[in-house]
């Protein structure tokens, strides 16, 4: 009776000693798992922000940090986007804004100069725009702005308070003061207005601002 009771206590405790094998190795494996599940996470985590950097990157212009051409016509479209999806009463404004006499800035004072004169423009527009609203540089000494969800007098107010504000700024240097001035044209869109029919009526309306400007 007695060894039957020893040989049950060692089948027992073999039993036990399996039993902590087994849950051991699966634990081990269990941790092993969920390590490389978090590896993975973070791989993940990293490759997307890699992945927003370089979007980032292709769709932002350099020198001002506003958003590149590309750029904003994303933003463009996902503004129209919205407007289609909340049916939105309010429209945008659509500006297009060029320097007057930027190329005469760069042949007398040279590039840096001119680079200095499109930073202050663009850190000028980001003091005025809401966070909302969106400000690019397309090119050279071309700016487009989008003034989302505005109504239309409302728009027309600030674009001309944006048009104020840069004709009245000044670059100093040593002994000279540069004086920086715009010409804006605009046009307010809705949903159902394409990006090619609002730049062509603010370019017109762009470049007969400039007319005028050259008159004087």
């Amino acid at each position: 009776m007695e060894q039957n009771t020893q040989i049950e206590a060692n089948n027992n405790g073999q039993k036990t000693e399996t039993w902590w094998r087994t849950q051991s190795a699966t634990m081990a494996l269990l941790k092993h798992a969920y390590k490389k599940i978090d590896d993975a996470e973070e791989e993940i985590a990293t490759q997307e922000n890699r992945i927003k950097a370089l979007e980032k990157l292709a769709s932002t212009d350099e020198l001002t940090g506003l958003y590149n051409r590309r750029g904003f016509l994303m933003e463009f479209e996902r503004n129209i986007t919205r407007m289609k999806r909340h049916d939105n009463s309010l429209g945008s404004l659509f500006i297009l804004l060029d320097l007057n006499k930027f190329k005469q800035i760069n042949d007398t004072y040279g590039h840096m100069v001119g680079d200095k004169c499109l930073q202050l423009v663009s850190n000028t527009i980001m003091g005025v725009i809401r966070s909302s609203d969106t400000a690019s540089r397309f090119g050279g000494d071309e700016f487009a702005l989008l003034l989302s969800e505005i109504n239309q007098e409302d728009a027309i107010k600030k674009a001309n308070i944006i048009h104020e504000k840069i004709n009245n700024l000044s670059l100093k240097l040593q002994d000279k003061t540069i004086e920086i001035k715009t010409s804006m044209g605009f046009g307010y869109c809705n949903a159902d207005t394409s990006f090619a029919d609002v730049y062509c009526t603010s370019d017109v309306a762009l470049y007969s601002d400039k007319a005028q400007f050259s008159l004087m």
